[in-house]
C-alpha cells in the first residue's frame, strides 16, 4: 500500500511539472502575439526552469550533470535573448555551443554502431540534404549581416549544430530504442529554432516567427529531456544478446 501511495504522489509531481511546462508555454505564446518579443523575458527562462525541475525530480540522484549544466547555459542565453538577441550575439552564440555539445556528450553512449533502420533509403538522403540546405542558409545569412568577432562565433554554433545532430540521426537509425522518433523531434525542432531565430532578428521580424521560435525551442529541450529521462543506454552486452 505505501509502495503504491509513493508510485501514485511521484506520478502526480510529475504530471504537475508537465502541465507547468505547458502552462508556461501557453502564456509565452500568448506573449508573443499580444506583447512586444522582450516580454518573454518575463516567461521564457520559467519554461527552461520547468524543464530542469522536470529533470532533477524525475532522475533524482541520477541526473547528468552536463546535461543540467547545458540546460542553465540555456536558462541564460534565454535571457539575453529578449534583453537583445544582437547586442548579446557573441554570449548567446557561446552558451548555445556549449549546450549543444554538450548535448551531443551526453548522447553518445546512447550511439551504437551496427544495425541501422534504413540508412540508405532516399528519404534519409533527402532528410540529409534538407539539413546541410538549412544549415547553409543560415550561414549565408550570418556571414552576410553579422559582423565582427561575433560572425566566428555564430558559425561554431552552426557547426555545433551538426555535432548535436549526428548522434540524434545515428541513434534514430540504429532504431535499438523505442523512444528515437522522440529524440529525431527534438532534434528537428533545435534545427528550425536555430534557422528562424536568424531570419527573425536579421532578415524580416514577424510575430508568427517569434511564436514558432518559442514552440520550436521549447519542444526541443523538452523532447530532449525527456528521451534522456525515459531511455537507458543499452551495453554492449545487452547489444549481443538481444539483437545478434
Amino acid at each position: 500500500m505505501k509502495n503504491t501511495n509513493e508510485h501514485t504522489h511521484f506520478a502526480s509531481r510529475l504530471k504537475l511539472f508537465d502541465l507547468l511546462f505547458l502552462l508556461l508555454l501557453v502564456v509565452s505564446v500568448v506573449i508573443g502575439i499580444v506583447a512586444e518579443m522582450q516580454d518573454l523575458i518575463y516567461t521564457m527562462p520559467l519554461v527552461v526552469l520547468s524543464i530542469i525541475g522536470k529533470y532533477i525530480y524525475e532522475t533524482k540522484q541520477k541526473f547528468k550533470v552536463l546535461f543540467l549544466i547545458a540546460l542553465l547555459c540555456i536558462l541564460v542565453s534565454d535571457v539575453l535573448v529578449f534583453t537583445s538577441f544582437k547586442d548579446y550575439l557573441l554570449w548567446i552564440s557561446l552558451l548555445n555551443t556549449f549546450f549543444l555539445i554538450c548535448s551531443a556528450l551526453v548522447l553518445k553512449p546512447y550511439v551504437k554502431y551496427g544495425k541501422t533502420r534504413a540508412s540508405m533509403t532516399i528519404s534519409v538522403f533527402i532528410s540529409i540534404a534538407f539539413v546541410v540546405y538549412i544549415l547553409y542558409t543560415v550561414f549565408n545569412l550570418i556571414i552576410t549581416e553579422v559582423y565582427g568577432i561575433e560572425v566566428y562565433f555564430a558559425v561554431l554554433c552552426e557547426l555545433s549544430m551538426l555535432l548535436f545532430l549526428f548522434p540524434i540521426g545515428k541513434i534514430y537509425l540504429s532504431d535499438y530504442y523505442d523512444t528515437g522518433t522522440i529524440l529525431l523531434a527534438s532534434g528537428i525542432f533545435s534545427l528550425f529554432q536555430v534557422a528562424l531565430s536568424i531570419i527573425n532578428e536579421f532578415l524580416y521580424f514577424d510575430s508568427t516567427f517569434t511564436v514558432l521560435i518559442i514552440i520550436c525551442h521549447s519542444l526541443s529541450l523538452y523532447l530532449l529531456t525527456k528521451f534522456l529521462t525515459n531511455t537507458k543506454a543499452l551495453k554492449d552486452e545487452a547489444l549481443r544478446e538481444n539483437y545478434l
